[in-house]
């Protein structure tokens, strides 16, 4: 939610509030920060005004531009305004948006060398876990295989679950170089927002808390389930790809759910939580007992030590 707080009384007023993600970017008043609009990214990104002015303009933007867009700078008579537009399947192009005539007028493009390469569309989906929770998800497919452009293949591919870093953190709608690299090269790739993410509410990133290797990873292999049997890849096709927390991913499912996967792609993974937690520092181990547990407590070294992806290295296939 979002609020405006009188600083003197301690009042504070609700600007607006969404169920499902964080209120993301606000639009604000120049001179009195007043909020005009605000944007909620759940699956894609979503403006709402409260100006009636400046919302007729993001509608009118909307009409005109694929994908993501947003306002780099305004000027201060708020006529002209620097847009940048991320269509997904070309790269990012920026405008000037003369809002009296309302017109586009090309500025410049970001990677010009991509310009009519055979970038693919990103698919929001959303996959449910076995306890119910809602994951949202993004799918790409490789070229050929989603002609009718409804994210759902004409045949299975070879499938690579991209698992982001963080955990707290998240994937997002929009450009993504290496999922294109992926893509390019004949791999359907997905994205899964797990539990203990970012940018979906409180209840959400704290469903993660205690998680790590039980329900953060389940919600990793039913999203696989939900891609076989969406028949977007086949149970022998299907490899695992992430850094940093993506990496410990990777250890971790491939040692504890064994043949689950055909290949995994670690990218400076942890392999022990109990090596890896006693050498930070200490104020990373205070707030880090919130989500991982305590490994003052013999019961959290002996739980991270039996599923120790170093431990359980051998059943790796």
């Amino acid at each position: 939610a979002l609020y405006a707080e009188d600083v003197a009384s301690g009042e504070r007023t609700l600007i607006a509030e969404n169920d499902k993600a964080d209120i993301g970017g606000t639009i604000r008043d120049r001179e009195t920060g007043e909020v005009q609009a605000y944007s909620v990214n759940y699956l894609k990104t979503e403006w709402t005004a409260l100006d009636a002015d400046l919302g007729a303009s993001l509608e009118w933007l909307g009409t005109q531009l694929d994908g993501e867009y947003g306002i780099s700078s305004r000027t201060d008579d708020n006529q002209t305004w620097i847009v940048w537009n991320d269509p997904l399947t070309a790269p990012t192009a920026t405008f000037i948006f003369d809002r009296s005539t309302q017109t586009l007028t090309p500025f410049y493009v970001t990677r010009p060398e991509l310009e009519g390469a055979p970038l693919q569309p990103m698919h929001p989906v959303e996959i449910t876990a076995r306890d119910g929770l809602t994951l949202p998800c993004y799918l790409t497919l490789p070229a050929g295989t989603g002609m009718d452009g409804d994210g759902k293949p004409e045949r299975p591919s070879p499938m690579v679950l991209l698992v982001h870093g963080g955990p707290w953190a998240r994937d997002d709608y929009g450009f993504a170089s290496g999922v294109q690299w992926l893509a390019n090269r004949g791999y359907a790739v997905l994205q899964v927002n797990f539990r203990g993410s970012t940018g979906f509410g409180k209840s959400f990133v704290n469903a993660g808390d205690l998680e790590w290797g039980l329900k953060m990873h389940d919600d990793l292999i039913d999203a696989v389930d939900w891609a076989i049997a969406q028949g977007i890849t086949q149970t022998d096709t299907v490899a695992i790809m992430g850094g940093s927390y993506g990496g410990y991913a990777v250890n971790a499912v491939l040692a504890n759910y064994p043949g689950h996967f055909i290949a995994g792609v670690s990218l400076f993974g942890v392999a022990d939580w109990v090596t890896a937690l006693e050498i930070a520092s200490p104020a990373l181990q205070a707030s880090d007992r919130i989500e991982y547990g305590d490994i003052r407590e013999q019961k959290w070294v002996d739980y991270y030590t039996e599923n120790s992806p170093l431990r359980l290295a051998d059943q790796i296939k």
